[in-house]
């Protein structure tokens, strides 16, 4: 199974007063046409789709534009968007039972019932096409969006502090298990939008984004050799993280401050591997 990995586009984004339209809409005309060229089964936006909470009519036309064109481009594609920091998890999620039909899953903030998360729903199936329509079950999917502060109650220090980090090693623990358990011997494949440890933020663009004055988290909270691909976002800078190949930021895919002239911008195509026994 192939899948795109692209993140923080920042759709709206202005640079000391001008508006990025043009170049977000050649990225977005570029990215359909990568995604046909490359033949993918899915396409995985880590987060931060938009610069703003509220984003510009024109940032809006030009996100439902691309789904529209990449799923009439490539008939039986799967789109996985996941809200980032930037985002407004309402404003994505509203027009979720509508883009369902376009075979686009939405998770703009982790899904609960009543005060539990709901893994259930950020559990995500992934098919291969086949002649253009989804074809067998291919992997699995653990859609885990930016993580607020609702999302990290209850987790404490060994001083009794509420402690970000390990509230959210905890939820990844408990995702990767529901997750694992389900794949069964399918990939498993991982999101996240939040800075790890390792990574290399730009200088100027990316916030610190966990409260208590945690700045980044270890990679193994993503669970050791058990997952095929760990697609993250937040950081700007497209790389891969601690020496491992399969746990990778996309990057922006365009410069968005003066500082991030000089980076490789770019998308990640990832082969996943096949179930043991599938040929």
């Amino acid at each position: 199974m192939r899948l795109l990995h692209t993140s923080d586009w920042h759709l709206g984004h202005q640079l000391h007063g001008v508006a990025r339209d043009g170049e977000h809409a050649a990225f977005l005309a570029w990215l359909v046409e990568q995604a046909v060229a490359e033949q993918v089964d899915a396409v995985v936006i880590t987060g931060d789709i938009f610069d703003g909470s509220n984003p510009p009519a024109t940032a809006q036309a030009a996100y439902y534009g691309f789904l529209a064109e990449i799923g009439a481009r490539l008939p039986g594609v799967e789109v996985i968007v996941l809200g980032g920091n930037h985002d407004s998890p309402a404003r994505l999620e509203a027009p979720a039972p509508l883009l369902e039909r376009l075979r686009v899953r939405v998770v703009g903030a982790l899904p609960r019932d009543d005060h539990a998360v709901a893994w259930d729903r950020a559990v995500v199936l992934l098919h291969r096409r086949v002649r253009g329509k989804p074809g067998p079950v291919a992997a699995w999917l653990l859609a885990v969006p930016f993580l607020r502060v609702g999302d990290l109650a209850g987790h404490v220090d060994g001083d009794g502090v509420p402690d970000p980090a390990i509230a959210i090693a905890a939820l990844y623990a408990e995702g990767v298990a529901a997750a694992r358990a389900r794949a069964g011997a399918l990939p498993l494949v991982i999101t996240g939008h939040l800075h790890v440890t390792g990574a290399e933020p730009s200088i100027l663009s990316e916030r610190r984004v966990l409260a208590g004055g945690a700045e980044a988290l270890d990679a193994g909270l993503f669970g050791a050799g058990e997952v095929a691909y760990v697609a993250l976002g937040h950081l700007h800078k497209a790389q891969r993280v601690g020496g491992h190949d399969h746990v990778r930021y996309a990057g922006s895919p365009i410069p968005l401050a003066m500082a991030e002239a000089g980076y490789k911008h770019q998308v990640a195509i990832v082969e996943l591997p096949a179930a043991a026994g599938d040929g």
